[in-house]
């Protein structure tokens, strides 16, 4: 598990490199740099709350991206929804040690909203499970 935390990170420090140079190659004058806003990221571990629905993150018109990735031993659903989330009801379900990346480069466009996250009790997700979630977004 260690090693696909690790690849996991890699995976996310390069991605960030590749946004990084892309905001500074946008030249003078461009929102990133012209406006003041700065890229800020937020990390944060969530953890599993029994066969409740948890909050992975809130509605964010500044967001980037965000990287979830699933650190226990069950599958996670992940609902770009900021209501609701049922076992019929997600966007996403990402294996044990899997890593969604959800950004524009690989949606083309991005949601703005809370995303809920819900551990499958059927494939084995302990009692301790968690997600690590970071997001990014503009900060001024």
């Amino acid at each position: 598990m260690w090693n696909q935390l690790i690849q996991a990170l890699c995976d996310l420090s390069a991605k960030l490199d590749s946004l990084l140079q892309e905001m500074r190659g946008s030249g003078p004058g461009s929102e990133a740099t012209g406006s003041g806003k700065r890229i800020g990221t937020s990390i944060s571990p969530v953890m599993r709350q029994g066969s409740s629905p948890v909050r992975l993150v809130n509605a964010n018109p500044g967001r980037l991206g965000v990287i979830v990735h699933n650190n226990s031993s069950g599958e996670l659903m992940i609902a770009l929804d900021g209501q609701r989330i049922t076992e019929n009801h997600y966007t996403f379900k990402i294996r044990a040690g899997e890593t969604l990346h959800f950004d524009l480069r690989t949606f083309g466009e991005l949601y703005k909203g809370a995303f809920m996250g819900l551990w499958d009790g059927a494939s084995g997700a302990e009692v301790d499970s968690k997600a690590l979630v970071t997001e990014i977004f503009w900060t001024n």
